[in-house]
């Protein structure tokens, strides 16, 4: 086992971000929990990865799948392992191996080989919060837990891991250097339920979160609890981003503000849905789809909006700023959000926060514009040149909780 000394030596030493040259654009995907919880297997993970690299559904008449479009990301989370079968009731053994549960995982290398084969990056899951292990004292044993978990992501081949906040191996740092030493590059998700955020001096993961890429030993950070299909949770989660996007802002390539998984899918409507998706865009937040993904009625029900390309343009582009809220707050009636765009763009989402049908007036002088300038408008979710406006431009109505969508560019 690795001695206390060495345990000492890693913990004080730290690393300049990650090691690993992915996360430079918001990471694209779909995760397990929000659709099936703790209810998980192999057999059930290989199928979700047959449903995103299948090319059942179309886009602009191409047969296209989840992975074309870039959700190129499947995640595995919580109730992997064997609980309560390893070293002091844990699921690690004596020498620190984590102990999977071979029932509903028979090969979890065979499982990761499966998802490369369908063009997938496969990511894993640690610090579970299912049979939680804070019990270890032993900074030896703690130190060779931590490198072995480590060893085993790599050498099951995962190309990413979740790094819950509900175990005692919250260090992050450490994670990263030791992730690092593999030598494969693993994209690491910071799920502390925004704990351990970029411009901490000290902690989990002390970092100044201003350089790009980020200097944060993490790929991308929850800002919030967790999320559920209701829209104060959609709302609530989404105001968590702001004091992320100043100036400079600290959501940025390589370490993205992320407040939790999509519940696209999930919600009471379409509208919600829609809305949703482009709150999530417009923020530049992690776009992990999760709802049941291998229901293909679902899927085609909500294709037209998961598939938007130009909604995920904008979610992708980066032009200095990960986008923030311009007009509205919590409760207000309206909420208008922005993000600057590649070549002088800026990209406005205007959501109807009411229970009532609302439309709305914005001036383009809060997007950055100047009195005279003449606006292009194109409607992002209808795929449409709206025209050209000066000053001001009012939508139609929209109903209870959905939004409107533009790229507004000048007129040259």
């Amino acid at each position: 086992m690795v001695k206390p000394a060495a345990l000492l030596l890693a913990l004080a030493s730290g690393v300049a971000g990650i090691d690993n040259g992915i996360g430079l654009t918001p990471p694209m995907g779909w995760r397990s929990w929000n659709a099936f919880h703790g209810d998980v297997s192999q057999q059930l993970m290989q199928t979700v990865m047959d449903a995103m690299s299948a090319k059942t559904l179309t886009v602009d008449g191409t047969p296209t799948s989840f992975v074309d479009l870039g959700y190129e990301n499947v995640g595995l989370d919580d109730n992997w392992q064997a609980c309560h079968t390893g070293y002091m009731n844990g699921f690690h053994d004596q020498s620190g191996n984590p102990l999977v549960n071979k029932t509903t995982f028979p090969s979890m290398s065979g499982m990761t080989a499966y998802g490369h084969s369908k063009g997938l990056r496969v990511g894993w899951y640690a610090n579970n919060c299912i049979c939680s292990e804070g019990m270890y004292k032993d900074p030896a044993y703690i130190a060779q837990h931590m490198q072995m978990s480590a060893k085993a992501v790599a050498d099951n081949e995962f190309d990413g891991v979740k790094l819950d906040n509900c175990g005692q191996f919250k260090n992050l740092t450490w994670w990263a250097q030791l992730l690092n030493a593999t030598g494969r590059p693993v994209m690491i998700e910071n799920c502390h339920w925004g704990q351990t955020v970029p411009g901490q001096t000290d902690g989990n993961a002390p970092c100044t979160g201003t350089t790009t890429p980020s200097d944060c030993p993490y790929n991308f950070f929850r800002t919030s609890g967790d999320i559920n299909p209701s829209w104060g949770s959609i709302v609530g989660n989404l105001q968590t981003t702001l004091k992320y996007s100043g100036n400079p802002p600290l959501s940025r390539p390589g370490t993205w503000a992320y407040p939790d998984m999509l519940e696209v899918g999930n919600m009471a409507t379409l509208e919600e849905d829609r809305t949703h998706f482009g709150a999530w865009c417009i923020v530049s937040a992690p776009l992990v789809l999760g709802h049941d993904i291998t229901n293909g009625t679902l899927n085609e029900v909500i294709w037209d909006i998961v598939s938007n390309k130009e909604a995920i343009a904008v979610n992708q582009d980066w032009a200095g700023h990960p986008g923030t809220r311009v007009m509205g707050n919590n409760t207000a009636t309206y909420q208008v959000w922005s993000k600057p765009l590649s070549g002088g763009a800026v990209a406005v989402l205007i959501i109807n926060n009411s229970g009532a049908p609302v439309s709305m007036t914005v001036q383009f002088s809060d997007f950055g514009f100047s009195a005279g300038d003449t606006i292009m408008i194109r409607d992002i979710w209808a795929h449409f040149d709206v025209g050209s406006f000066q000053g001001s431009y009012t939508t139609d109505s929209m109903v209870t909780h959905d939004s409107r969508f533009y790229k507004l560019s000048k007129q040259m």
